[in-house]
Parts: C-alpha cells; structure tokens; sequence
C-alpha cells in the first residue's frame, strides 16, 4: 500500500507492534473486505438464481462467509487490543486466535452443507436456465476472481506488516474464492454446452475448498492456543543477542510465550560469580532492552552465577552414572538439581520392577540418598520410584533396552 495511503487510514502506522496500531490494520482490511465481499455476494446470487447453478449459489455464500470472516477479524482485533488487567496479566492478544477459530469452524460446516447439496443434484440432474447470458455471467465471475486476487494480496501486505495470521488466514480466504470463481464460470460453460455433471461437480470443488480453507485455519489456531514452538530463527536471533551482550557468559531455559501482539521471553542468564548484584542487574536490564529493540518481544530473565550451571550440570552427570550402576533401576527421568540458601535439592523418577517388593524398594531409595549425601553432604534426596508397564510404555521399553546394553 502507498505511503500516502497509509497514512490516511492510519497516521500512526510506523509502528505495527502497538496493539492500538495493530487493530487499526486489522479494522482496514476488515472493512474494506467487508464492502467488497457484500458486493460480490449479491451479484453472484443474483446470477445464480438468475441460472439456477448451484455452484454459482454455493460460490455466492462462499462469498458471503468471507463477510462473516471479515467481521470476526475486526472484532478480534478490538478485543486483542485492550490493555492488560488483573485478570489477563499477559493482555488478550490470543483473542486473534479465538477468532480465527471460529470462522474455521463456521466454515467447515458451510462447505459440509453445499457438498450435500451439489451431490443431490448430481444425481438429480437439473438444467441451467437462461443460458443465453452465460458467457455475460462468466464474464462477470472472472472480474470477480481478479477481484478477490487482489484482495488477497491487499490482506497478505497488511498481515506481513504486523506479522498478522489471521490477516493471512483471510487473504488465503480470500485467494481460495477466487480460485473457486473461476472454477464456477468453467462449469457454467460447460453445463450450457451439454455437460451437466459439471456444475454440480465444481459445486463440490468449491465446497471441497471452503472445508480445506476451514480446516488449515482450526490447525493454525490451535497450534497457537495450545502453545506451538516458536520460529527456531527467532531463538537463533534471542542467542545470538545474548552471545553479543557484554557481561552475559550463557544462556539456557530459553522459552517464549506467544500472546499475540505481547510475546514473553522467559531465559536464565549466566553471570561471572563475583559480579555484584547491581551490575548484574543493569547486564540484565541491557539484555532485556536489546531484545526488545531486535524483536519487540518482552523479556523475564533470571541471573544466575555462571559456575552454578556448570556445577549443575557436573553433579547430574555424577547422578545419572551412580543410577546406572544400580541394577535394580531399569530407567530414570526428571532429574532435578534445586539450590537453595547453599543447600542442593535432587529430585529424580526412578523406574523400577513392578513386581519389587516394598521392603527392596525402601532400601534402595535408602542406599541411593546414602550415596549422594556421601558425595553433597549439605543436600536432600527426594525419589520418586514408578512401576515397569514394559508392554504398554515405549518410552519405558527403549529405556529397558537401552538399560540392558550398558
């Protein structure tokens, strides 16, 4: 969109991370989806009615949910941008994909109904009529379907500038009617010159396309709700941030927390020992603020010495080496190392026979936690012992397996 444009729509459009900003990009596209949508829906149904082509009709509603979809966007991106408050400390930027969610299924359930429709008419063949205005409605449909082209490409510049999924969800939306346009002024034609199977069957296409359209929007919702891992270019660029901070030795835990227009990064930073607590606090504030320069993701960092991750880590390989030894264990997991107030906390699930009696188990756990505070004196073992389901856990089979090679 021209510069000029933009910023008459909307005067502050430079910056796209502003939830505020963000909503007024998707109110634009939204109303402009809007207006032409209505539009193509009343002249396809029109025409459709006009031939009696049910793939025209199906084409026409196919039209219209692109309405429905535009006005759902609009009211997510309302929502989306409220501020945070006590009850949603994070904001409400997942409202986006709530939305989302529901235009899928709403979608899903349009084309499920035209399917059964365009397969009674397959089997009940029925004449187009006033076939001597079909080449003047196709016509009009291939207009159509460059209109709704470049209302595709119209939403994929929006949501591209504010790294929008719903807004590429609807240019998609968008894209897909277009296709199935072309596709409805094909059988037209073709249902005019005898083949009458032909408008039925692009009146499955289309619905075939609006179910698919559907479908990919329930599963990029969903990741998205239930937590998908983030863009692994986007951990390359946080590490490389960290690599690059003066004062940050390492990083690990590194997690991120998508909210929509709010992204939360979680990470440990690793420290020298004998930094004082205020430079490692202005070390941390300098991280923070250049993450939020390169990505405008917020950040929760804990600083911890360097030598207490080394140390860690020493200590879990010490650990899981005397847990191999023990014949008795099959397998082991959820290795935990917890320091606090200079004293170490092992947590750790160890898989053991099913059949091993109680009094066996007791002194295993108690040789173990013997072994250790041997090694840590200052240090509280907790075992958590869990029986063998060798023929329903493959997980625990491969760790059987693995067991009996060493």
């Amino acid at each position: 969109m021209d510069r000029s444009y933009k910023y008459f729509f909307i005067p502050d459009y430079g910056d796209p991370t502003d939830p505020i900003v963000r909503a007024k990009y998707g109110y634009l596209e939204g109303v402009v989806s809007i207006t032409v949508n209505i539009v193509l829906f009343i002249v396809k149904l029109i025409l459709g009615l006009f031939l009696n082509s049910i793939a025209l009709i199906a084409d026409s509603f196919h039209t219209l949910s692109d309405v429905g979809t535009s006005a759902v966007v609009i009211i997510g991106f309302k929502v989306s941008k409220k501020p945070p408050d006590a009850q949603h400390p994070f904001g409400y930027g997942r409202v986006e994909y709530i939305a989302t969610l529901i235009i899928a299924v709403l979608l899903v359930i349009v084309g499920l109904g035209f399917i059964q429709q365009s397969v009674e008419r397959l089997i009940n063949s029925v004449s187009i009529t006033n076939e001597g205005f079909v080449f003047i409605v196709a016509a009009v449909l291939v207009i159509s379907a460059f209109i709704k082209e470049w209302m595709a490409r119209f939403s994929l510049a929006l949501g591209y500038k504010i790294n929008s999924d719903i807004l590429i969800a609807d240019a998609w939306h968008h894209r897909s009617d277009a296709l199935a346009a072309v596709g409805v002024a094909v059988s037209i034609i073709g249902s005019t010159l005898g083949y009458m199977f032909l408008d039925p069957v692009f009146g499955v296409v289309v619905s075939v396309i609006i179910i698919w359209v559907g479908l990919t929007l329930v599963k990029s919702s969903s990741n998205f709700l239930i937590g998908r891992s983030p863009d692994s270019a986007i951990i390359a660029s946080i590490e490389r941030i960290g690599r690059e901070t003066r004062g940050i030795k390492g990083m690990h835990d590194l997690s991120i927390h998508d909210y929509g227009s709010n992204k939360v990064v979680t990470l440990h930073a690793e420290v020298d020992n004998d930094m004082s607590l205020e430079e490692a606090h202005a070390v941390a504030d300098t991280l923070e603020q250049r993450i939020r320069e390169e990505t405008s993701y917020s950040t929760i960092i804990h600083v911890e010495p360097r030598d207490l991750q080394c140390d860690h880590l020493m200590k879990k390989g010490v650990i899981e080496n005397i847990l191999r030894r023990q014949k008795e264990v099959i397998s082991f997991h959820n290795i935990q190392i917890i320091r606090h107030r200079d004293k170490d906390y092992i947590a750790m699930h160890l898989v053991v026979d099913r059949d091993m009696p109680v009094q066996k188990s007791h002194d295993l756990c108690h040789r173990i936690e013997t072994l250790f505070q041997g090694l840590y004196s200052n240090s509280e073992v907790h075992i958590h012992l869990e029986p063998c389901r060798e023929k329903d856990c493959v997980s625990c089979r491969q760790s059987c397996q693995k067991k009996h090679r060493v």
